[in-house]
């Protein structure tokens, strides 16, 4: 499409007929000025060519909102069964190994420097 519209411009600036052997031998009576014409098939081109594009736009977009719905009912099931393979059981898992991990850290200060040691506060800003 970006070539449609390139093509359909450069009709539309252009100070020189295209083919102007070709169309005067053509000798259509109802086209006054050539140039006028050319520019005009130009515009016309530009503007059904973006008609195209709108409709793909508007046909992909939907499309890609119901394969997301479709994603998103699948992941759900899979969560509603308790597959193994469940992202979130997985993040879950992940995060309650972070939290083992603080409290043996936290677990490994206590040992080391004492139960009342003091902690460190945050810097008031």
């Amino acid at each position: 499409m970006p070539f449609h519209s390139w093509f359909s411009i450069s009709l539309m600036s252009s100070t020189e007929l295209i083919g102007e052997g070709w169309w005067s031998l053509l000798d259509r009576p109802w086209v006054a000025e050539p140039l006028d014409d050319q520019y005009n098939a130009g515009a016309i081109a530009w503007a059904t060519g973006d008609i195209p594009v709108l409709f793909t736009t508007v046909i992909l977009a939907i499309q890609w909102v119901r394969s997301d719905q479709r994603e998103a009912r699948r992941i759900d099931r899979r969560i509603d069964r308790g597959d193994a393979d469940d992202p979130l059981a997985a993040y879950n898992a992940y995060l309650a190994g972070l939290h083992a991990r603080d409290r043996r850290a936290a677990g490994h200060r206590d040992a080391v420097y004492g139960d009342d040691a003091p902690r460190q506060q945050p810097p008031v800003v």
